[in-house]
């Protein structure tokens, strides 16, 4: 798989994480709309792990595709702890100041990986402020492992490319 159904695949698992993310109840009660929720939810997310578990078959064949994997782990990381600040809203709004719904909970998790902190939404109670931390140390180890990685990668394509090169165009001698 090249070129666009590569990155057509990948798009299609990013866009199921953040439709299950936006699809998946909340709350606690049982009715009919979040039996609903939680039945898509649950159909999108398998799809979705069905294309991660096909990200990581493809992985071990082409080491090409770790960028792949990076990205998607990434994104599932941040839509992860998105959910969890806004289910933790969503049960306790006195936890984040001015978080109102699940995309300012997914701007406030990008804004907070990207180490910005605009402040707009913010951490307001000790169980937020704790779990921000976590989230913190966490970037820290794993944005810190990814770019270290990209890097690495880069580093070895542009090596292999100059080899290529000067194997096609030797010297004249």
């Amino acid at each position: 798989m090249f070129g666009w159904r590569r990155w057509a695949h990948l798009l299609g698992i990013l866009v199921a994480i953040v439709a299950v993310y936006f699809v998946a109840p909340v709350a606690a009660d049982v009715d009919k709309v979040n039996v609903i929720r939680g039945f898509s939810a649950l159909l999108i997310g398998v799809g979705g792990v069905v294309g991660v578990v096909r990200q990581l078959r493809l992985h071990l064949d082409d080491t090409d595709r770790r960028v792949d994997g990076l990205i998607v782990s990434i994104w599932a990381v941040m839509v992860t702890f998105s959910f969890v600040f806004y289910t933790m809203d969503q049960r306790d709004p006195s936890q984040f100041a001015e978080m109102e719904t699940r995309l300012d909970a997914l701007y406030f998790t990008a804004a907070t990986t990207a180490s910005v902190g605009y402040g707009d939404v913010h951490a307001a109670g000790q169980a937020a402020r704790a779990l921000v931390l976590v989230q913190i140390l966490f970037n820290v180890v794993f944005i810190g492992s990814a770019v270290a990685l990209l890097s690495s990668r880069i580093k070895s394509v542009s090596s292999a490319r100059a080899a290529q090169a000067h194997a096609e165009d030797p010297e004249p001698g």
